[in-house]
């Protein structure tokens, strides 16, 4: 994170006279502390609130704030499902952790106002991103962008040309248990890995499959044969979320 003011930095913060309020949530302490700082340096933010992670942010988040930020990394569903459970007048600001060519549709078909990379995280970036969200517009990463643009100059094709899904050994390992319907508590047992750990995995695959849920993901991976499961059965249709 660069908490380094850039050539002209001041003048994008200090030229909107109009203070916005934000509430903000991460797991990682380092991202919280520092987003602290940023919005402390912004004179278009009046107020803002901490939250470490993204269901506490929903809980307990003032529903008058105007701009919610999230690391879309954080978040168990699909950004939809998590939008959706926000006041409908809020801004919503996503934090992006790269655009994996794998996760392009998955970010785009996200319903916020605007993304920005932890990457380029600065007073600066930070202060234009959410003036232009407040002034209607969509903001993104340079980077999101040029892959939305070639994405949309080729042909779309279904057929067997398609790319091919690319999983680790890991992904395949969760999705294979994740499909049997265990609990994200019930996989870390099993693999002896941290439930943090399997919240990350999780997100990925859902992300990779372009999956707005876990039983969306594993009923995709029962029907293209991405896992097989011996009895032949289709995945529970209530899956555990942790």
């Amino acid at each position: 994170m660069n908490d380094k003011l850039a050539e002209g930095d001041s003048m994008v913060v200090q030229e909107s006279t109009k203070t916005i309020s934000v509430a903000f949530s991460s797991e990682n302490e380092v991202l919280r502390l520092g987003l602290e700082q940023l919005l402390r340096r912004i004179s278009l933010v009046d107020e803002y609130s901490i939250h470490r992670s993204a269901e506490r942010l929903v809980a307990e988040a003032d529903p008058g704030t105007d701009v919610f930020i999230v690391p879309i990394k954080e978040l168990e569903e699909a950004p939809a499902i998590f939008i959706d459970q926000l006041p409908p007048h809020s801004k919503i600001l996503l934090i992006l952790n790269g655009v994996p060519d794998e996760c392009v549709s998955y970010i785009a078909a996200a319903p916020a106002h605007g993304f920005l990379s932890d990457h380029d995280l600065s007073v600066g970036t930070l202060a234009d991103t959410l003036r232009r969200i407040i002034a209607g517009e969509s903001p993104m990463p340079q980077e999101l962008t040029k892959k939305l643009l070639e994405r949309a100059s080729q042909p779309y094709s279904a057929g067997p040309d398609r790319p091919a899904l690319h999983l680790t050994p890991r992904e395949q390992e969760v999705l294979g248990l994740l499909a049997d319907g265990l609990s994200n508590k019930q996989i870390a047992a099993q693999l002896r890995l941290s439930q943090h750990s399997i919240k990350r995995l999780v997100t990925t695959i859902l992300a990779k499959l372009n999956s707005p849920n876990r039983t969306s993901a594993a009923a995709k991976a029962l029907r293209e044969g991405l896992v097989y499961r011996a009895d032949g059965l289709a995945p529970r249709s209530h899956m555990a979320s942790a």
